[in-house]
């Protein structure tokens, strides 16, 4: 993450970030920490009992909305088990958010944002690492949008969440970190939309982000991502991360057909920075 006091990044120094890629990996998946033994799966009413009477945690002090859309599952990982906290309305993802970081209130989010990786800081939680999801169309894009039913993508947009979050687990595990960055958020996406789609595409990765117009402006998430870097320079990143979009659809789609490990995935994602790859796809066509 970056801090709040730092200066303001340029273009350049944003777009060198990258993870190294470890010569040799772990045993995988890698052992579940320790927290997650005291984690139960429950649906509807249990959960509020488990999180209660079990951990220890307040839920009277919440009215919950749709507590029959109240599940708790474990996302498999190459990071191992994490848990998984669901629900089906905006009002019960922020107070489960409230709850388990021991605040007396929910805080108001913008109904695009229905997923966290958190690490929990209320008492009896505390550093508990848990995945919340809220069931909402991803990037709050229209089922429409995609020409898919309403049911449909409320489906999608449940996996693609839920892979998302558990590649931040994995690079922070596997690879020593996660960030808010552009980067980050590529492989995320490219690992949840294979997961709901069966592929990454580059045009759908853009509506995700929010990249439109003449691909230098930026109406979404990406916009987020970016509020480090100095405003007159955003723009670099969103025409950076257009360009590099295809040519990395171009080389996930070659991984797949050659049924690639994930590590090998999680590799080519993570270990070039967007700089490289636009010095590498720049090369590309000039020998073509």
């Amino acid at each position: 993450m970056f801090s709040g006091t730092s200066r303001l990044m340029t273009a350049s120094e944003y777009l060198a970030h990258a993870y190294e890629i470890p010569s040799t990996w772990p045993d995988l998946p890698m052992e579940d920490e320790a927290f997650v033994a005291s984690w139960k799966e429950a649906k509807g009413e249990e959960v509020l009992f488990f999180l209660g009477e079990v951990l220890g945690l307040d839920v009277k002090r919440f009215s919950w909305e749709n507590r029959e859309g109240l599940s708790i599952a474990f996302a498999r990982t190459l990071g191992g088990k994490l848990p998984v906290l669901s629900m089906a309305a905006h009002c019960d993802f922020r107070q489960m958010e409230a709850l388990l970081n021991g605040r007396e209130a929910a805080e108001e989010l913008p109904l695009t944002v229905n997923a966290f990786a958190l690490v929990a800081k209320a008492e009896r939680v505390a550093r508990h690492r848990v995945l919340l999801l809220n069931w909402a169309p991803y990037s709050n894009i229209p089922a429409e949008r995609l020409g898919l039913s309403e049911e449909d993508w409320l489906e999608r947009s449940y996996r693609l969440r839920l892979a998302h979050e558990c590649a931040h687990y994995e690079t922070l595990r596997l690879l020593g970190g996660m960030r808010n960055h552009a980067l980050d958020e590529i492989l995320a996406d490219a690992l949840g939309q294979i997961a709901a789609f069966g592929e990454f595409d580059a045009d759908r990765q853009r509506l995700f982000f929010g990249i439109a117009g003449d691909r230098d402006t930026c109406t979404g998430r990406l916009s987020f991502y970016c509020r480090k870097v100095l405003p007159e320079e955003r723009s670099r990143i969103y025409h950076a991360v257009d360009v590099v979009l295809d040519p990395m659809a171009e080389a996930l789609r070659e991984l797949s057909a050659r049924n690639a490990a994930k590590t090998k995935i999680l590799a080519f994602l993570a270990g070039t920075s967007i700089a490289e790859r636009l010095e590498l796809y720049r090369k590309r066509e000039e020998d073509q």
